[in-house]
């Protein structure tokens, strides 16, 4: 998000701003008219001030709507009653005021302000853009005007219009780490990594001390793929906040990507120290043992956290995960119930319930769970997939097997592994044809997959393209020798 106050802080700082003005405005307005209306109008107009001071809203709104009475035809006066119906919640009201203010003082742009504020409260942008544009024609040089207008151009995706206000602005205000901050964020979500990655550098120039500016750095070069300099910049960044645990989370992320997970180890470890019931710190720290295939360790960090009785989902999930990576089946069911004992109706848990019934073979079971998954979750795409996938893999329910799979893929077109899944239920209804085409896709998607590899050998064979079946087997071995299956049909193809 860009560098802001929020709309209710900025509807509150207008409000006050105001209010440090009446006796201003009160003097101007009096000057202006002097008629024995208009003074009742300001004895009105000033118990509403009192009473804004001392909180009482709804007796502000009946003062200033007595002063407009006497006096109906003074802008300010409008725009002070819709500040108050804005803190009464009336957005309708204050809308219809300031409407009036407007048309009666078109000059001044504190009733356009506010109008735009509210417009953006509602998420009409289209109106607040107007009115930020008709301030911009009165003083084409006000700030607030402009950064403001572009970042309704931001919460309408027009981004290309955004950084367009935000380089004009940085014209002006070259010395403005938050400009270059915000034109820097429009720029990464244009897909500009290169030019936002200048304007952070210029953002950390300018303040040294600039946390978020780091972090965007950080962000983008991993995005780029650059791990040392990601790396670097989050570690300035937490020589600025040392004690900002996003910062060490991301870290610990990093160091495992760049292989040095003593360094990512160590940085869980700080983070526990900082805040023992981080259970994120937990589950990182134990998924870092998984992926290096010692889930014992993983159990052993996972377990210091139930030491502390911090109960959660997760954390009962990731134990039972490992438990089962470790082959201590009864670990892992106790610990998946555990779960369902703490929320019985969340899907994820019954995902996993049902992925180690698979797993040890109790067919019925898992076939229950996913389907009380999709029950709970209609948009669980994993859960039709995988339901689908045991469907083909075991020759059964085929016709439903291709319509849960193809649901998955509804919501994850691109996803290979569901788009494999698709084609081994086409090969296994004997829709050859149709299966070596999803296949080739998937092959494109995951080409390093054995699995795709292996099917895709399989369809080959079925048309009777021995060379291109051998071909996809081999490749199948490559990524993963231990497939003694595979290695039976290269012996039988020779």
């Amino acid at each position: 998000m860009l560098s802001r106050k929020s709309l209710f802080g900025r509807l509150i700082f207008t409000s006050l701003v105001i209010s440090l003005s009446k006796n201003l405005e009160a003097v101007t307005i009096q000057a202006k008219r002097p008629s024995s209306p208009f003074s009742k109008a300001l004895a009105h107009y000033t118990m509403g001030i009192i009473y804004d001071s001392e909180s009482r809203v709804e007796d502000a709104v009946t003062a200033y709507k007595k002063a407009i009475l006497f006096d109906p035809n003074v802008s300010y006066l409008h725009t002070r009653l819709a500040i108050d119906y804005l803190l009464a919640r009336k957005e309708d009201k204050a809308l219809e005021e300031l409407k009036e203010a407007k048309s009666l003082d078109p000059a001044d742009t504190r009733p356009k302000f506010l109008l735009a504020l509210v417009y953006t409260s509602l998420q009409k942008y289209e109106y607040a853009q107007k009115e930020y544009e008709e301030i911009i024609r009165f003083d084409p040089d006000s700030f607030r005007a402009l950064s403001s207008l572009a970042d309704i151009f931001v919460l309408q995706e027009r981004m290309s219009e955004a950084a367009y206000i935000y380089e004009k602005l940085l014209e002006k205000e070259k010395d403005s780490p938050i400009l270059y901050f915000n034109l820097a964020v429009i720029y990464s979500r244009l897909g500009k990594i290169e030019p936002a990655i200048e304007k952070l550098s210029d953002a950390v120039r300018l303040n040294p001390n600039y946390v978020e500016a780091y972090i965007g750095l950080g962000v983008l070069y991993e995005m780029k793929g650059d791990l040392p300099n990601a790396i670097l910049n989050f570690e300035k960044a937490l020589k600025v906040d040392p004690l900002n645990a996003k910062i060490y989370h991301n870290l610990g992320l990093l160091y495992y990507k760049a292989k040095r997970p003593d360094d990512a180890v160590h940085q869980y470890e700080l983070l526990i120290k900082l805040n023992p019931k981080d259970i994120g710190a937990y589950l990182e720290w134990a998924n870092l043992y998984l992926k290096e295939k010692r889930p014992k360790d993983a159990i052993a960090v996972l377990e210091k956290a139930l030491t502390l009785r911090l109960e959660d989902v997760k954390l009962y999930l990731a134990l039972g995960y490992a438990a089962q990576a470790a082959e201590r089946n009864e670990d892992a069911l106790k610990f998946y119930k555990m779960a369902l004992e703490l929320k019985e109706d969340e899907p994820r848990v019954h995902f996993y319930l049902g992925a180690f019934y698979e797993r040890t073979k109790q067919w019925d079971a898992a076939v229950k769970e996913f389907r009380e998954v999709i029950k709970l979750d209609p948009d669980f795409a994993d859960a039709y997939n995988y339901l689908g996938y045991m469907f083909a893999e075991a020759g059964v329910n085929l016709e439903e097997a291709i319509l849960l799979i193809k649901k998955a893929l509804e919501f994850e077109p691109d996803n290979g592994a569901y788009i494999d899944s698709l084609g081994w239920a086409y090969f296994q209804e004997g829709m050859v044809d149709d299966a070596l085409t999803v296949l080739e896709k998937a092959a494109e998607k995951e080409p390093n997959d054995p699995e795709v590899r292996d099917h895709l050998g399989d369809v080959y064979f079925r048309k009777g393209m021995k060379n291109k079946a051998r071909s996809e087997w081999q490749k199948s071995l490559e990524f993963n020798p231990k497939q003694d299956k595979v290695k039976e049909k290269l012996k039988d193809i020779r």
